[in-house]
């Protein structure tokens, strides 16, 4: 290698004053301050802020105002941790790419061979890369020989030569350009920049995955909600406020016409009668509104993500969690993801049979005496610490097989390396023997004798090998040719097949996904052969059923409509482009399908961006990494399956909350509004609401933030992207629970069965009081359940008992010892055990509504 004088200093400076620097530019993230801002403008918040500044507009000084700040604390605490999350999770995610940046580059500047940042490389500079380094911008090649691994890039495990060349196109085919982002397998050039940062291939690509994304399916589900909800609370409130009128025009003044027509005519009492008519109606939305939804939505998301961290899964959005349990559609990449990247081998082929080990060929003395000599001669890796380093992946993957066998006495005295025009490397012995390993179609071609392993050699065909050399290709592996020449003669030895193999776990973890209802397509840069097999061996290809493979030609030929046509059969894309990615992602989600990516590669970026979720490999490049929403720090399938059962938890346990929250919302509202027709004005005083607002809020939320994943979810079908949180199911549900709560109130409040159960009206209406909180609890008892036993699965939710221990102790406090400020006085044992049988009463309803439709 020659001595290259390399820029100055000055001429660095004037190159990036013209051509820029090597650094990609970062978007940078919205501060605190902002996020913030983003997290306030969740629907349901913007419902509760709007109720709340007309309730303070109308009330005019006879504000509740521990309601307001329970409300605006609940608000403050949701975004707040909302915000924290999502910025810690960013900050973890700066830090493990800024480890892996400020990697040094030998550069050739003033004449001196120096190390330089790859970020501070210039147009123009030459440098030196050799095995095990990136390539860290656009070059092309000056002197010498490199095998570079651009999987990343295109997604082809294919080690491409790069050498000298007089013309370069700035394809990635291309034999004389190297591209930023590639990993050099084998040899050493000296090479000269052309085109750096967002220049480069790699920052083209960087620039294109800016675009902005469409809503998660849980913010178009809570923007549905906040509707319903607003809806319902609105008619109710109209509801209220025309019973309200009614009442105090009419009723209050015994149905007679002329003091109806007197209290109309008294301007003062009907426009104090209209303003406490909008305050009940105020009170009624902002009751019907589950205030603490977001805090718990909040909860349920930053909980799950730190249990996510533990399963090597790092969750940039938190919404990328809740959206992953509703995906349709999943489309995976090949290499790295269900495969281990890394080629093996898989058996080795003689003229008288496969075998699978090296144990296996040692009783074939003389052929395996042969391979070892091939593996440890004719190579340019090698064992170093018991690793094998160096050459090429072929190269790793022979020697990784036999690294463990004694090594074979052998004077080699010259070797040819591998070249892609001869397609086969060689090794010469001292005694004349010359072995050859590379391309089967070269090597094969007119050999008429085989080795046998006792050392005799025997006329053959060799078809029986060329039958299982064939099988070998058809199913996608790489075959590798073994030959001996010696005398003149050459004989075949052996066929050795490579392939790269399958994850550990990624069959079971493909099985939970399909058995998860979501459709799974390989996208790969790889042939239609191996990536069919491949498939195939994963679960998720079979022929018989009616799946389809396509390659990126056939793709191109389809148009939209046809390839949505396709797309419910789709299960395999072979030699797939960025933009056939990109295409699929945007037509499925077109289909309104809840969509999913995998990737590790650059060209990966674009579709990470753009899938509803997107899942970028911890070992992939720091595009597709910046590009998803969630990192699999271990690259494992397995951490999919995962992230779609959190995510399935995460919908249940919102479901859940809500559940008991508009169980509950209807009884308080429907007890206060309707209380005063049954002889009490106030059932519930301010202070005790706000207890109830705790409950039903703060601790509910936290309760079923706690929920456990239940592997019986991976086997319901993912839900549709417009799904609505609130079902017909659902609706029922809370229909019927909170009418049968409501109905139990007001009996237990009006009956002078009850009524005679307690001496005292103060002991009544503590009782009355009691049966409201403990009916609470057996709802959210039962709500959490989905099964007939109600306390089905609690020893899971540790939390959940927590809690409602908790409250029944402070419930019991406020009973014997709240005095006049909770309105309580002590029970007997009598009056207590009648109102938690009572409560009791709506887990027993329930269940039964249960057992009424399942049996239906």
């Amino acid at each position: 290698m020659k001595k290259y004088k390399g820029l100055t200093s000055d001429e660095v400076a004037a190159s990036r004053k013209k051509h820029g620097n090597n650094t990609l530019d970062r978007v940078k993230g919205r501060g605190l301050f902002f996020r913030f801002l983003d997290n306030l403008n969740d629907p349901i918040i913007r419902v509760l802020l709007i109720a709340l500044g007309l309730e303070v507009a109308l009330t005019l000084g006879n504000t509740n105002w521990f309601e307001v700040l329970g409300i605006l604390a609940a608000i403050l605490i949701a975004s707040t941790v909302s915000t924290l999350s999502e910025w810690g999770s960013e900050a973890a995610f700066l830090k493990m790419q800024n480890n892996g940046a400020s990697t040094y580059v030998r550069t050739f500047r003033d004449g001196e061979l120096v190390n330089v940042k790859a970020d501070e490389l210039a147009v123009g500079d030459v440098i030196l890369l050799s095995a095990a380094e990136a390539v860290p911008a656009d070059c092309v090649v000056l002197e010498g020989v490199l095998y570079c691994d651009q999987s990343a890039l295109n997604g082809e495990n294919v080690e491409v030569e790069k050498k000298a060349s007089p013309c370069v196109s700035w394809l990635l085919d291309d034999c004389g350009a190297a591209f930023r982002g590639s990993l050099i397998t084998a040899g050493e050039a000296v090479l000269r920049v052309e085109r750096v940062g967002i220049d480069t291939y790699y920052g083209k690509v960087a620039r294109d995955v800016q675009a902005t994304t469409r809503e998660s399916p849980l913010k178009l589900r809570l923007s549905r909600l906040a509707r319903t909800i607003s809806i319902f609370g609105y008619a109710a409130a109209a509801l209220v406020g025309a019973l309200y009128l009614f009442s105090a025009l009419v009723v209050d003044r015994g149905f007679i016409w002329q003091e109806i027509l007197l209290g109309l005519s008294d301007f003062k009492f009907l426009f104090s009668t209209l303003v406490r008519a909008l305050t009940l109606m105020i009170t009624v939305v902002v009751v019907a509104v589950p205030e603490g939804l977001p805090m718990m939505i909040t909860v349920v998301l930053a909980a799950n993500m730190k249990r996510m961290l533990k399963d090597k899964i790092l969750v940039k959005k938190l919404v990328g969690i809740e959206t992953a349990g509703s995906l349709n559609i999943l489309f995976t990449d090949k290499t790295g993801t269900l495969t281990t990247g890394k080629l093996a081998v898989a058996g080795v082929i003689t003229d008288g049979g496969v075998y699978k080990t090296p144990q296996a060929l040692a009783g074939l003395t003389a052929i395996n005496d042969r391979l070892l000599l091939s593996a440890f001669n004719n190579t340019a890796a090698s064992v170093s610490g018991g690793e094998v380093i160096g050459g090429n992946s072929t190269d790793r993957a022979i020697l990784e097989f036999f690294k463990n066998s004694p090594r074979p006495k052998a004077h080699p005295v010259s070797a040819t390396p591998f070249s892609s025009e001869a397609k086969f490397s060689s090794v010469t012995f001292s005694d004349g023997r010359v072995l050859y390993k590379g391309a089967p179609e070269i090597l094969l071609s007119g050999i008429k004798s085989a080795l046998m392993g006792d050392g005799t050699y025997v006329a053959t065909d060799l078809a029986y090998v060329k039958e299982k050399y064939l099988a070998a290709v058809a199913g996608g592996q790489r075959v590798i040719a073994v030959t001996e020449s010696l005398n003149g003669k050459s004989s075949f030895v052996a066929l050795i097949i490579l392939k790269d193999k399958l994850r550990r776990g990624v069959v079971e973890a493909v099985g939970e996904v399909l058995g998860a209802g979501i459709q799974v397509v390989m996208v790969t840069g790889d042939n239609k052969d191996t990536a069919v097999e491949i498939a195939g061996a994963c679960g998720f290809y079979k022929k018989e059923q009616g799946h389809v493979a396509l390659d990126s030609r056939a793709l191109s030929l389809l148009t939209d409509d046809e390839v949505k046509q396709v797309m419910p059969s789709l299960r395999v894309v072979a030699r797939a482009l960025p933009e056939d990615k990109v295409r699929l992602v945007r037509l499925a989600s077109e289909m309104e399908l809840v969509v999913g990516m995998t990737g590790d590669g650059i060209n990966d970026a674009p579709s990470l961006k753009l899938a509803d979720v997107g899942f970028s490999m911890g070992s992939g490049t720091d595009i597709a990494k910046s590009a998803g929403d969630i990192v699999i720090l271990d690259d494992s399938f397995t951490a999919i399956s995962k992230t779609v059962l959190y995510g399935r938890t995460i919908f249940k346990s919102i479901r859940k909350f809500i559940t008991f929250q508009l169980i509950m919302n209807v009884a308080a509202c429907g007890i206060t509004v309707l209380g005063r027709f049954f002889g009490c004005e106030t059932p519930i005083t301010i202070i005790q609401m706000l207890w109830v607002n705790i409950i039903m809020d703060t601790l509910g939320g936290l309760a079923f933030a706690g929920e456990a994943p239940m592997h019986y979810y991976m086997r319901e079908q993912p839900k549709r992207r417009d799904e609505p949180i609130i079902s017909r199911d659902i609706a029922a549900r809370v229909a019927t629970g909170g009418l049968y709560t409501l109905l139990l109130l007001i009996m237990f409040l009006a009956h002078p069965f009850f009524r005679g159960l307690y001496q005292t009206g103060a002991e009544h209406l503590t009782a009355f009081y009691a049966l409201f909180i403990f009916a609470g609890l057996f709802n959210c008892l039962s709500a959490r359940s989905e099964r007939l036993f109600i306390f089905s699965g609690i020893l899971k939710n540790r939390i959940f008992i927590l809690i409602m221990a908790f409250i029944s102790a402070v419930q019991m406090c406020i009973i014997y010892f709240g005095g006049p400020l909770f309105r309580s006085t002590p029970l007997s044992f009598k009056g207590l055990l009648a109102a938690i049988i009572c409560a009791f009463s709506v887990a027993v309803f329930d269940s039964f509504v249960r057992l009424f439709k399942k049996l239906k």
